[in-house]
């Protein structure tokens, strides 16, 4: 990976735990500029982490030892840096009040410049919820970019939703190599099709606050920030809370009284968050369409069936076949072929939801 001058400046200040986020803007500014403000720089740093720390660290900013060691390191976990004077380093998330210095990645670069959406939500977002969820962040990838954890619930949902476009950042609470990732295999393909963000150096293990202060680039990186679940109190609330600072547009499922995890979601569309039924209560905001798709034509049988089940939007096949008004012999197999053709999907006790909302009709 080539970087210029002053990226390969900032990867190798950021590589220094000793120093938290201001000092290494100040250790920086203490080897540039005029005399005087290098002095000035300097005596501030050597008043917190102190003189001797100072004196290391200078020592091995200067040290191509260290330099070549710590790229090779990148290299080889294949691990590539952002860095806040990089070309691509997204605006968005270089105008919030603390932008990392250096985004750590892995995956597809390219998805930094797209229009993003974050999607965040609780660990045990009900099961109907979660697959809500998937079915949205699927279609809303055919105009967006979803930006999402790592976690159970919503976070997972949100992957898989977006898995089969490629459109999918991953931000991490950890490094990439520190065992953060509660499903390392969906991080993995993620990855594989779309890009995987951390603010930390790949060693660097996640701690409780960690998590907090992820969501602030979570929240950052998009133009809208999407609470599928949460309770009064919950980390995907810190995140709409962010947005909200940002100016970022916030939306939010609607609940029923009583569900907990959805009290923290009613409290936020109370509050002004748009409320979301579908995909294109989203778009919508941000002056976007779904674009024409042409579809795979359909029989006869396929289309009753799948506008049976459009029809609610999830429907169990014994419904689908009195609606429909095909035999209940035949419709599992016609289900199956809308599956494979994209059109539904199956959510569970032989229930299936319309993915798509629009065939070509012979």
């Amino acid at each position: 990976m080539q970087y210029t001058p002053t990226e390969r400046e900032l990867i190798v200040v950021d590589s220094f735990g000793e120093l938290n986020y201001n000092n290494k803007k100040n250790f920086l500014a203490s080897l540039a500029g005029s005399e005087g403000e290098r002095q000035k720089f300097a005596q501030s740093l050597i008043k917190t982490p102190g003189d001797g720390v100072y004196n290391k660290l200078k020592a091995k900013f200067s040290d191509g030892g260290y330099r070549d060691k710590l790229f090779a390191s990148l290299e080889r976990r294949g691990v590539f840096c952002v860095t806040i004077a990089s070309a691509d380093y997204p605006e968005s998330l270089k105008n919030i009040p603390v932008p990392p210095l250096v985004l750590y990645c892995r995956g597809n670069r390219a998805l930094l410049g797209d229009r993003k959406l974050t999607v965040v939500g609780s660990r045990r977002t009900l099961p109907q919820i979660a697959e809500q969820c998937r079915n949205i962040c699927s279609e809303l990838t055919r105009r967006l970019t979803i930006v999402t954890g790592v976690a159970d619930g919503a976070d997972s949902a949100a992957i898989k939703g977006a898995l089969a476009s490629g459109r999918i950042i991953c931000v991490l609470p950890g490094g990439h190599d520190s065992g953060c990732a509660a499903h390392a295999q969906l991080l993995a393909r993620a990855e594989s099709v779309g890009l995987s963000i951390s603010e930390y150096p790949p060693a660097f293990k996640a701690q409780r606050y960690t998590f907090l202060v992820r969501n602030r680039i979570m929240a950052g990186l998009s133009s809208g920030t999407l609470v599928v679940s949460a309770a009064k109190r919950s980390g995907a609330l810190s995140t709409a809370s962010y947005a909200a600072d940002y100016g970022r547009d916030v939306f939010a499922f609607p609940y029923f009284a009583g569900v907990p995890s959805g009290e923290g979601c009613n409290a936020l569309i109370k509050k002004g968050a748009y409320l979301v039924e579908n995909a294109l209560d989203i778009l919508s905001v941000f002056g976007l369409e779904l674009p024409v798709e042409k579809l795979p034509e359909l029989s006869e049988s396929e289309q009753a069936v799948f506008l049976a089940v459009r029809q609610t939007g999830e429907m169990h096949a014994a419904e689908i076949a009195k609606i429909s008004g095909r035999p209940m012999r035949e419709v599992a197999a016609l289900c199956a072929a809308l599956e494979i053709k994209g059109l539904i999907t199956r959510t569970g006790g032989n229930k299936f939801a319309a993915v798509q909302t629009t065939i070509n009709q012979r």
